[in-house]
Order: C-alpha cells, then sequence, then structure tokens
C-alpha cells in the first residue's frame, strides 16, 4: 500500500493491550495500524475517513434476540449501554436483548478537506560545519519563462520575492524611465506579475502571483553555496491565501483554502498548537526553553515569542529571550566563550552573534493573549508615537512539543523587525525566530496563518552537537 492511499477495511482486530497494534483486513491481507519499525515505530500511520456499516454487517433480531455478535461489531449498530456485552459475547451463544433497544445507527461520514494543489517538495540539508538545518524548495511553470523556476518556501519571510536571475528567466526587463516621476516608476518596476503559475510535476494551477518583489535575499545566497540555483520565495503574503500542509516525510505539500485543512478530523495524530497572529500577519507561538552547557539545563519559567519561519535556516533568540532561558547577557562567560557568527542586527548592519545550545519548547498560546506598549507621555505620543511593546509573559496555553537542542543564534536581529509597529514603536520584548532546525524536527506541518492555527506531528527528535 503506498502512502496516502484511501482504502476500504472488511475487518478489525483490536489490540489486547491499551496502546497495541490493531489489525485491519484489506481485501485478502492485513496491515498494521501503528508503525513497527524506524521513526514510525509505534505511531498511528493510518487514519479513519469514514465510518459505515455494510449491508451483510446489519445485525439480525430475532424474536428479541441478536443472532450475531460479530455483526453488531461491524455495524456499530447498538446504541445503549448493552452494546459491550453483545460486543464481547461469543456468536454461539446469542445475548437476550429487548428488541426496542436495538437501533442501527446512520453512518458518520466524516467529510474530506480537498487540496486546491499539491506539489513535491525537495529538501536540502546544511552541511555539519554551517549553522542551521536546510531549506525547502517547490519548482512552478510560469507563462513565459525559459525553464522551471525554484522557489524556497518562506512562511514568514514578508514578501512573494523574485531574485534578479528568476527575472530575466520570466523576460521581464527593465524600462528606461526619466522626469519627475522616476522614482515612483522605479518602485513599481521592482514588481513583477506571473501568470499562469503551475507546479511542476502535479501540473495544480495557483493562478496568478501579483506584486511579486524583485529582490536578491540572504537566504538565496546561501542556497547557492549548497548547490540551489533559486529563483525565488513564497512568502508570507502567498501562504495567507492558504491552508500549507508540509508533509516532509513523504516529500509532499498540499493547500487548501483558509481552513480547510482540518475538516474530516486530518490531525487525530497531530498536535495543536494555537497562535498569536502577530504584526504584519505572521504567526507566533509561545515558547519555553533553557540553555545546555557545563551544567544540568533548568526549564525557565518565562515564555517569550516565537515567529515561524521555514525561511530561516537556524534560531535567532534576541537579548531579552536569551536572558528568558537563563543567559546574564552578552557577557555571560558561556557566550563570551561561544562560536560567533555574523548576522544582520536589528539596525541592518552586520554584528557579531554568539551561538549557543539550547533547548525549545513550543507551546499554544492562551486564548486572548494581550500585549503591553512602553510607558510614554501624551507628547512624546502625539510627536513621535510610541516606545515599543512587548509580551509580559505568554504563560502555558494549551498543548506543547519539546525538541532536540540546537545551535541557535542570541542577538537583535532584523528578522525581527518585522513586528514593530508604524505608530506604537519597535518591538521590545523576549522573542525568537524559529527556523528550520526546530521545524525539521516534525514529520509534518499544517499551518493556517489566517486563523493563527498550528499543528505539528513530531519525526526524529534528535540534540544537535555544540557548535
Amino acid at each position: 500500500m503506498t502512502a496516502g492511499e484511501i482504502f476500504d477495511t472488511a475487518e478489525t482486530i483490536e489490540p489486547d493491550i491499551v496502546g497495541g497494534t490493531s489489525f485491519l483486513r484489506v481485501g485478502d491481507g492485513w496491515i498494521f495500524d501503528k508503525g513497527v519499525a524506524g521513526r514510525w515505530i509505534g505511531k498511528n500511520i493510518v487514519e479513519v475517513i469514514q465510518t459505515y456499516p455494510s449491508a451483510d454487517a446489519t445485525p439480525a433480531v430475532e424474536n428479541g434476540a441478536v443472532t450475531s455478535a460479530d455483526s453488531i461489531d461491524a455495524a456499530s449498530a447498538v446504541k445503549k449501554d448493552t452494546v459491550k456485552e453483545v460486543a464481547n459475547a461469543p456468536a454461539s451463544h446469542p445475548v437476550e436483548v429487548a428488541q426496542a433497544e436495538v437501533e442501527v445507527l446512520e453512518p458518520e461520514a466524516l467529510e474530506p478537506a480537498v487540496a486546491v494543489a499539491m506539489a513535491g517538495v525537495e529538501t536540502v540539508r546544511m552541511g555539519e560545519n554551517m549553522l542551521g538545518a536546510g531549506f525547502e524548495f517547490v519548482r512552478l511553470e510560469v507563462d513565459g519563462a525559459s525553464q522551471p523556476l525554484t522557489f524556497m518556501l518562506g512562511t514568514g519571510f514578508p514578501a512573494t520575492a523574485l531574485t534578479s536571475r528568476g527575472k530575466e528567466l520570466v523576460g521581464k526587463t527593465d524600462a528606461q524611465y526619466s522626469g519627475g516621476w522616476l522614482s515612483k516608476a522605479r518602485e513599481e518596476n521592482s514588481k513583477v506579475t506571473l501568470k499562469n503559475v503551475r507546479f511542476l510535476g502535479t501540473g495544480s494551477s495557483i493562478g496568478e502571483l501579483a506584486d511579486v518583489r524583485v529582490i536578491d535575499i540572504p537566504q538565496v545566497q546561501l542556497a547557492e553555496q549548497l548547490g540551489v540555483d533559486v529563483h525565488g520565495i513564497l512568502g508570507k503574503p502567498f501562504f495567507s491565501q492558504y491552508d500549507l500542509d508540509l508533509d516532509r516525510y513523504r516529500g509532499r505539500l498540499e493547500l487548501y483554502s483558509p481552513g480547510e485543512a482540518a475538516k474530516g478530523g486530518f490531525y487525530r495524530t497531530m498536535k495543536h498548537l494555537p497562535g498569536i497572529a502577530l504584526p504584519s500577519g505572521n504567526f507566533g507561538l509561545a515558547v519555553k526553553g533553557s540553555a545546555v552547557g557545563d551544567r544540568e539545563p533548568v526549564e525557565q519559567p518565562l515564555s517569550f515569542v516565537g515567529m515561524l519561519d521555514t525561511s530561516a535556516p537556524h534560531s535567532i533568540l534576541n537579548w531579552k529571550a536569551a536572558q528568558a532561558i537563563g543567559f546574564t547577557g552578552p557577557s555571560d562567560p558561556r557566550l563570551v566563550a561561544a562560536t560567533k557568527v555574523l548576522g544582520a542586527g536589528a539596525d541592518g548592519q552586520p554584528v557579531e552573534m554568539p551561538v549557543a545550545l539550547v533547548r525549545l519548547r513550543l507551546c499554544g498560546a492562551p486564548e486572548g493573549v494581550r500585549w503591553t506598549i512602553n510607558e510614554v507621555s501624551k507628547a512624546d505620543w502625539d510627536s513621535k508615537g510610541g516606545n515599543g511593546w512587548y509580551f509580559e509573559d505568554l504563560k502555558d496555553g494549551p498543548g506543547y512539543l519539546d525538541f532536540g537542542a540546537v545551535n541557535v543564534a542570541i542577538g537583535d536581529a532584523l528578522g525581527l523587525s518585522v513586528l514593530n509597529d508604524s505608530k506604537i514603536g519597535p518591538f521590545a520584548g523576549a522573542g525568537a525566530i524559529i527556523g528550520q532546525d526546530v521545524l525539521f524536527q516534525a514529520d509534518r506541518m499544517v499551518l493556517n496563518l489566517k486563523d493563527s492555527q498550528l499543528w505539528l506531528q513530531t519525526g526524529e527528535v534528535k540534540d544537535q552537537e555544540e557548535m
């Protein structure tokens, strides 16, 4: 049987112990409902889409007696408490029940969601001497393009973008302008529209991509070092139109209409983590963590906000988040002696960031999360706006997942500037960018950006070596 195949079962043999393996009869053979080897061992590998009574499984009632206990079990037809007695009774010993207590129920049909587009996903991993886990890509066919285009997946990247090389491949050329409207013309010329966009291999159409920015981003340069010629990035504006179902284990991406992916009980085996709608439409979670080093790591009580971004190869903690997990600051001896990497600081200038091994827990955010603005006088507010905002303490919400230790960079990174507000001011709280070093430990991720909902199914949760 292949992954994703839909099939009918004729019989189910339940396990003898709680949490054991069930056997499902399919045609002339049997399959397990749980994995028996590798990363799937002990995990559910099938899910019920629809239950229904078959014609030959309807319980027969003769003179007030059910004549076949097996048929009762198959049809789930007894409504009252007698079902347990009937289901466990030998078929050769009919159970006397009142005819009025037997009722055939209507089938409970779960309506599966229908994907609007599907694509194959290519994963490229970083080298052992590099900070981060890697990237994921899809290939697109576009009208006018001389070849298929490779686009990076970037759920937290602020724009859907095309590189200069990608612009050449789709036949877009820069026009020559003069006059007082030159600056406006150049701004408009930095955006293009891609028409009749399809996923290569599946042919699934995603229509037109409008307002695609033409920029060369650092992630593209990094991907080129890994041997991947990248022509663009599908960013937050794109993913805000869909529910994203990214199955890394199968190398498959499915897109659904917003709110549709969770229909039909898709995620019974996945952890649901309600999120926070951050400024500019980004997705945030409550995060806890602990520093891993020469002393026993202690989980810190404070939570801070983490912004999910699949275009970030590694996670980044700002200095306030680093303090929340146990570091004293830049002068902490563990950080002074740590490996350093160069990153873009809050002002866009290169800054040296220490790398630390930390263990992170992603938590669902509590309902009704509130943020706070820094103190500001009325005169200052009227003249220049606020002094910034922060989450005082997110606390624990519903659900959490622990991940293996990862090497994170620590610094007030430019990537968190998307949380700044034009009137209230910069984000001034503890925050992190949750990158692929954490997300690659999940075999499957379902993200509904519109409603700030996330489901994760963990795969190989493994500690990294200290960098």
